[in-house]
């Protein structure tokens, strides 16, 4: 993973080649009411996402692209005082895949994505008010954990 990192990051730039990102465009990290913010996020989220879209053929709807606050936030509200999702280390995106696969096999193909953090929801529900099998945040911690959330309370499952 690292080798391709390096192919796709150019750190004296700190900007994505974004035309080696086969299945996102940009705006879709956007924070809705920030243009062009996509540019705080970790290149090494997109790319790893990229890596999950490509690998499970499942399209990957992030949830910034529809007027959420689920990838770069610029405004420090909506999430924990210490959330990846804030600008200008952001490395955290809220999405949830397009496929009728069970909750379970998405599940596993995201802890098998190499995310740090990697949280599970079972209590989403999409725009038209449709609850999602499943949805997903991902990030790169340093220290790895995985939670859900039930009832509205989290459930952190490493110690």
């Amino acid at each position: 993973m690292k080798a391709e990192h390096t192919i796709l990051f150019d750190p004296s730039h700190e900007t994505m080649d974004w035309s080696r990102i086969d299945h996102f465009v940009p705006d879709e990290f956007d924070d809705p009411g920030h243009p062009d913010s996509h540019r705080f996020m970790d290149p090494l989220t997109i790319i790893r996402l990229n890596l999950l879209r490509k690998t499970t053929g499942w399209p990957i709807v992030t949830h910034n692209k529809h007027g959420l606050r689920g990838c770069v936030c610029v405004e420090k509200t909506g999430h924990c005082t210490s959330s990846l999702h804030y600008a200008p280390n952001c490395s955290a995106v809220d999405f949830h895949f397009r496929t009728h696969v069970d909750a379970r096999a998405q599940a596993m193909k995201v802890f098998r994505s190499g995310f740090t953090g990697i949280g599970l929801y079972y209590d989403w529900e999409w725009r038209d008010g449709e609850p999602l099998a499943i949805g997903f945040h991902v990030d790169n911690r340093k220290r790895p954990q995985v939670w859900r959330r039930r009832t509205g309370q989290y459930i952190y499952f490493l110690r």
